[in-house]
Order: structure tokens, then sequence, then C-alpha cells
């Protein structure tokens, strides 16, 4: 979010610099040296393009799906805790892959990429393929738990959509456990304080869909 006006306001190490962690939090998804076993490395896979990061899993099983949701929930949480505010959407369909070739297609990248563009706060807002796939895969309720249904604010006005819950994985780099819904809200207050007019309507739209996934 705000990137060209980031590109503006800063100096170009400065972007470097952030553009490296972001970087980083993507090598350690895909990296991770202690995944349960029921993920192979290739279970998850990340690519980006200038500001913008695409997360797919290898296949459509449940633990994938699992995998995608504590990925996304840590990648965003703390790329906002370094001063990255993000938003986007998750959806559900094939995918052609090929990384060393450079080649990514698929319906679900559309109609993700299309519902990010209607996102108007700091979030990842849910496709409906992915509320099918909830009910014809047969996901776990400990992991629909981390999906909450509320009003959200959308560039055509608020509509009832899913949308993770990725306040929650503010808890994980933690050895105390904390309140993480004043986290999040603290995390808003301190972007608050490096924007200026439209942009912060992003940020009070935020911490209204805090406050709804928290009352």
């Amino acid at each position: 979010m705000g990137f060209k006006d980031l590109v503006m306001r800063n100096s170009h190490k400065e972007i470097y610099d952030l553009l490296t962690k972001l970087s980083k939090h993507r090598d350690t998804l895909e990296n991770a040296k202690s995944l349960p076993e029921q993920y192979d490395s290739d279970s998850l896979k990340t690519v980006s393009f200038s500001d913008s990061i695409v997360v797919f899993t290898k296949d459509d099983r449940p633990e994938c799906f699992e995998l995608m949701t504590f990925a996304v929930s840590w990648l965003f949480s703390q790329s906002l805790r370094d001063g990255i505010p993000m938003k986007g959407a998750i959806a559900f369909g094939e995918m052609s892959v090929n990384i060393s070739s450079q080649i990514f297609f698929g319906q679900p990248l559309i109609d993700a990429y299309l519902l990010e563009e209607e996102v108007n706060y700091y979030g990842i807002t849910i496709h409906d393929t992915v509320e099918r796939y909830f009910s014809e895969y047969n996901v776990s309720s400990e992991i629909q738990e981390h999906y909450i249904d509320c009003l959200t604010p959308l560039k055509s006005g608020k509509i009832n959509h899913l949308n993770l819950n990725w306040i929650r994985s503010l808890n994980l780099e933690n050895e105390e456990r904390i309140d993480e819904k004043q986290e999040a809200l603290d995390l808003m207050t301190k972007q608050r304080r490096k924007t200026s007019g439209y942009p912060r309507k992003y940020i009070d739209n935020t911490a209204e869909v805090i406050k709804l996934m928290y009352k």
C-alpha cells in the first residue's frame, strides 16, 4: 500500500531496505525447517512483482490451505510491524506455475487481483471460491475460525465478506501472550502518524474491522 508515496518520500536506500525486509519474510516462509510432517518443501511458494506478492500452494489439500492461512497471516502481520502496510485477497482454483520460466496464470490469480483492487482497508478479504472450498473440502472448524464474516470496507461500500484474522498471528513472535487486538490498534496509530489525507481512510477502516473481529 502507498508504494508510490513511499518512493517519493523516502531515499532509495530506505525503500531498498524495506523491500529487503519483505524479501526475508518471504524466504522465511519458503525455507521454514520446522514445518509439520504433512507438508513438504514445495507445499507453499511465493513470487513478487514490484510491490505485489503472490502466495500459492502445491495442491488443494486442506493441509495446504491450513499452511496458506498461517503463512499469509504471519507475512501480513510482520510486514505491518515493519511499517509496510498491505492489502490482499485469497481465491481458490487451478493455476499453472513455472517458477524458472516465470509463467504464472490461472483464474484464481485474476479473482484475487480483482477483489484486492476493491479492498479499502489493510487486510485480506476472501473470494467466494474459498467459501465454497470450505464446504466442499471439509476444512476443519479450527482453520475456519481464522476467517471472520463482517462488514468489509470495499471501494463500492461496506459489504459482508469473510476476512482473514491476521491479528491472531501477532502473538506468534512473542514469548509472553499479548493483547493482540490492542497491538493491532497500536500499529494503526503508528501508521497514522506517517500519513495524511485519503490514506488515513485505510487506517480508520482497518481499525473498524479490528474492532468488529474482536467485538
